[in-house]
């Protein structure tokens, strides 16, 4: 079988969607009551739920926090799969590479022994000006703890400061170990994701796109999905994977259309704050009590933006409440 892509793949398989689930604030704390409902709306849609995101505000919010939404995602999943963030910027102990294999191993062992996640790993920003011989042996060093099935995550600085492009062919590199499942990638650049695409699927591993503009025609090329995005409509990526599988052409294009239009209002710079979008829509759906964020997560939307996403929620054939 060749894995050289010179058309797009196109009709006739189901990709595999995964949802970066946000979080419900209710009196400035993480309501995870709620959490656990939207976990389980999910799930029952056939999108596989990612928590300790970017989504999920995991920059701002507190290691107690991180460690409930794993504990709750865990009983609510009941051994069904779900992804897991590996971030470990407030727990590094130093600066050498050996530091950052010591916190990255002792979290992908934690994710994968205590509550059965599929680890992604968040890129720290004390390897974004690292050379490649230094990227790949950090990898390299922390996949040596997993039962496999890793992801590494590429991830523009647009969206968080830790996040850094990959040097040249690092990652291609780094995914040729097996026990890697692949990568999502976040650099809004889908000239560049086709690109990776390519030399991706060559190992046969998954790409997992992260643009939130482009999706779709990602994932008509070729791409799998692991989106902020998708946590907004997750009933809308069900119906979008089997317009794809089921070869439906007029669902899956008019589909395509509405749903990008809406990830593009949500993801206006500043980007971070798309964040506080996804609450807002979940408000406007019936599924949050509020549209707050954490109280340190300064990025926020006004009145303008709820009405812009309240017009492509309609756009898209959504009901939304009358506030």
């Amino acid at each position: 079988m060749s894995y050289t892509l010179t058309v797009p793949i196109g009709f006739g398989r189901e990709p595999k969607i995964i949802a970066a689930l946000s979080v419900p604030i209710s009196n400035g704390v993480i309501d995870f009551d709620c959490f656990a409902e939207d976990l389980e709306r999910t799930a029952n849609y056939g999108i596989e739920p990612a928590v300790l995101m970017d989504t999920y505000q995991i920059n701002h919010c507190t290691l107690d926090q991180q460690v409930r939404g794993l504990e709750v995602t865990r009983d609510v999943m009941a051994g069904r799969p779900f992804t897991a963030g590996v971030y470990v910027e407030d727990e590094l102990t130093g600066d050498a590479p050996e530091d950052m294999i010591s916190a990255y191993r002792k979290k992908i062992e934690m994710l994968e022994g205590q509550y059965g996640a599929s680890p992604i790993i968040f890129q720290t920003e004390g390897l974004k000006e690292a050379d490649s011989g230094t990227v790949i042996r950090v990898y390299n060093g922390m996949a040596e703890a997993s039962r496999g099935g890793l992801k590494a995550f590429e991830l523009s600085p647009v969206f968080a400061p830790n996040g850094w492009m990959f040097p040249e062919d690092a990652l291609v590199e780094i995914l040729a170990n097996d026990k890697w499942d692949g990568a999502k990638h976040s650099s809004l650049d889908p000239s560049k994701e086709w690109v990776l695409l390519q030399k991706i699927r060559k190992l046969g591993k998954r790409l997992y796109t992260g643009n939130d503009y482009d999706f779709a025609s990602m994932i008509f090329n070729g791409s799998d999905a692991l989106l902020g995005i998708a946590t907004f409509i997750p009933d809308k990526f069900r119906e979008l994977a089997n317009a794809l599988r089921d070869g439906d052409e007029n669902a899956f294009f008019k589909l395509a259309t509405q749903m990008e239009f809406l990830g593009r209002v949500a993801f206006q710079t500043p980007v971070p704050a798309y964040k506080h979008g996804a609450s807002m829509v979940k408000k406007m759906r019936g599924w949050y009590p509020t549209d707050d964020l954490l109280p340190n997560n300064p990025f926020t939307r006004d009145g303008v933006h709820r009405k812009e996403l309240k017009d492509a929620l309609h756009y898209l054939g959504i009901e939304t409440t009358s506030e």
